[in-house]
């Protein structure tokens, strides 16, 4: 989709979403959980990548909330669903349609992996941000260590065909570090050892280097660089 259009962008994620995504939420309780307590409350928030608010849903209350998604159809669904704005926009081949600085938050939950250009998403994330703002997110932890098993077994990575990178806490650190200041990442969700109830979960008082092999995510969190 090297000369797509924002017609053409939106009608990729609208089909690739007629999958069931729609309500999904990678990383589960885990994830969830982190992202709202670094989102807090009393805040002005942008959310890119809002899709039909199902990570909205759990901070939306206490906050004002302004949504922003190149999906009509999952727009739509948090339009209706939550009674909040949305915006229609490919951050990719658009700016944010704001003034700069005027939002105290802005989520980017699970979007970064799939974005052409994020030093250009982050520069305007950093444009819009308050000075004493803050950038909080997750991608997926492409580099734990399943996806590096299977890559030695010749086995391609579990990923979402939809992403376009993918990022170690290494490179996401780098990637951040350019427009941001006070970067802090936090492998969270997954398992040591089995899945589901019975499985041994990556604790958040394990040593760093045993989280970042076995996290699904990598829930991070900056503010703007200073001029």
């Amino acid at each position: 989709m090297q000369d797509r259009s924002k017609e053409q962008v939106a009608a990729f994620y609208e089909e690739h979403q007629k999958r069931g995504k729609y309500d999904y939420l990678y990383g589960d309780a885990a994830r969830k959980d982190l992202l709202v307590r670094l989102i807090g409350l009393g805040k002005t928030i942008l959310e890119i990548g809002c899709r039909a608010g199902n990570l909205t849903q759990h901070y939306m209350t206490g906050n004002q909330v302004t949504g922003l998604d190149v999906d009509r159809q999952a727009l739509g669904l948090f339009e209706q669903r939550l009674g909040l704005k949305g915006h229609w926009v490919d951050v990719d081949a658009e700016p944010l349609p704001f003034a700069p600085d005027v939002f105290d938050v802005v989520v980017f939950s699970e979007v970064m992996e799939h974005v052409r250009f994020p030093q250009r998403v982050l520069a305007e994330i950093a444009r819009v941000l308050k000075p004493d703002g803050r950038l909080v997110g997750s991608v997926p932890n492409s580099f734990r260590l399943r996806n590096r098993l299977r890559f030695l077994f010749g086995r391609p990575f579990e990923t979402d065909p939809s992403h376009l990178r993918s990022y170690s806490h290494e490179l996401l650190r780098k990637e951040l570090s350019t427009h941001f200041d006070r970067v802090e990442i936090h492998p969270v969700s997954g398992h040591l050892l089995g899945g589901g109830r019975t499985g041994i979960p990556v604790y958040p008082w394990l040593p760093y280097r045993v989280r970042t092999l076995f996290a699904l995510d990598l829930v991070f969190f900056g503010m703007p660089s200073s001029p």
